[in-house]
Parts: C-alpha cells; structure tokens; sequence
C-alpha cells in the first residue's frame, strides 16, 4: 500500500518539515498551525526522565528501557516481553515502521486508549487516525523523530473540546532489530482527566 493513499487530507510536505523541528527541538512553527485552529500548542521533551512525567506507566516504561539499553544500545525488539510490561498493560502501543518510516503500522492499541478514545487501531497505520489533520500529522512527525534522533521523546498535547480529557500524555521508545536500525517504537500514552487525575478506563 502507498503510504498516504488512505488519508488524501494530511499534508505530507508539513510532516516532513514537523519531523526535522521536533528532531531539532524548535515546535514553533507547530505551535503556530495548531494556535491558528484553535488548539493549544503541543509540548514535547527529548530524553525525559521517570521524574518528568506524572502518569505512573510512562515512568515505569521509560525505566524499563533504560534497563534494557545495555552500553548506549537500543532495546532490541525481541528483548520487549509484554508479561514485563504488566504495569503499563492497556496503555501500551506498538508501532511498526512502514516504508522506512514515513507511516507507521500498530502492531498494538491499548486496550484502555481504545475504551477512552472509542477507536481500535490495531493493524491500522498512524495516518488512518480519525483525529483532525494537523493532529494525526503531528502524531506522525513525532514517531518519525523518535527513530530519528534515536531517543525517548516526550510529548503532551491538550485535545480540543474534549469532554473527558483536558491531556495527552504519550512517550515513544524506539527499538531496534537486529541490524540495529530502529524500525518499532514501544509507546505509551495516557489521558488525564479534567479533573487533573490519570483515566485508567
């Protein structure tokens, strides 16, 4: 399958460009695109720590990578057991690199994400996402930057009139195979709620 046949309404030229401003730090311009509909700009941080985030399985995931990574090398992907993963179980994701990653294919949906966001995307690519455009566009520069910098990325955006969730909170690890090209990232996203608690479904 060609990589944007399915979603004829993202502008991939701007994922491109999302991609190298999330690689360099600079989400202004991302910012800019989401002020301009009414969103909030997203945040995101390169290399966070267990203490930078609140939500308790996005910091049991990023230790449990950290454990992995042995020496400055990646996690590999058969190192990744989900009996493991118990702790960070329903808010768990798995997304495989499609076409050197320009797309990305979920191997995984957490079962919880899927319940708060009513969708089930399992073995659906990241642009088939129903979210609005510069949203799923994001969602797509992100996980491409991830594999690209080869590092944890942290990022929280707020959705807009949402009625159940005032946060998204979402860290993407990437992983190795054995040539040692990052091709899946384990990820884990979490909603807050608009009373300032984690939704745990």
């Amino acid at each position: 399958m060609k990589v944007g046949r399915t979603s004829p309404n993202l502008d991939w030229g701007r994922i491109a460009e999302w991609t190298a401003c999330i690689v360099e730090g600079d989400l202004a311009p991302i910012g800019k695109i989401f002020n301009q509909a009414g969103a909030d700009a997203p945040e995101a941080l390169w290399n966070p720590t267990a203490d930078q985030m609140t939500a308790p399985p996005l910091r049991f995931l990023i230790n449990h990578w950290h454990g992995l990574a042995r020496g400055g090398v990646l996690p590999y992907l058969r190192e990744i057991d989900p009996l493991a993963l118990r702790p960070a179980l329903g808010y768990l994701m798995l997304l495989d690199a499609v076409d050197g990653g320009l797309d990305f294919r979920y191997r995984l949906y957490g079962s919880i994400i899927a319940e708060i966001s009513k969708l089930e995307m399992t073995g659906k690519l990241l642009s088939e996402h129903p979210a609005s455009s510069y949203t799923t566009e994001f969602g797509i520069a992100a996980s491409r930057a991830a594999l690209c910098r080869r590092a944890a990325l942290y990022t929280t955006r707020k959705p807009m009139m949402a009625e159940v969730t005032s946060q998204w909170q979402r860290v993407a690890l990437p992983l190795v195979d054995d040539s040692g090209v990052a091709v899946r990232l384990l990820a884990g996203t979490v909603a807050i709620g608009l009373d300032g608690r984690m939704i745990s479904g």
